[in-house]
């Protein structure tokens, strides 16, 4: 994390996000822009259980999930 403002920032988002049913696209953008590769990899598990435990997983989710996968390479 690039310093203490930073990392603030990124656990405000990170905190919105978790406690929202449905979180906003917004501060998933946000996050997924600022924030460090294990806590983006904390976030896509996070997001992975949201999808697994929904009957009828939002297929934008989905496809964050797969966008955002697909940065760590192969």
């Amino acid at each position: 994390m690039a310093n203490p403002l930073q990392a603030h920032y990124v656990e405000w988002l990170w905190e919105r996000i978790r406690s929202d049913q449905y979180p906003s696209a917004t501060h998933m953008n946000l996050l997924e822009s600022v924030a460090s590769p294990p806590v983006l990899v904390a976030y896509i598990l996070f997001l992975m259980d949201k999808i697994e435990n929904d009957r009828y997983p939002n297929v934008d989710l989905m496809k964050r999930v797969q966008r955002l996968i697909a940065q760590f390479g192969s």
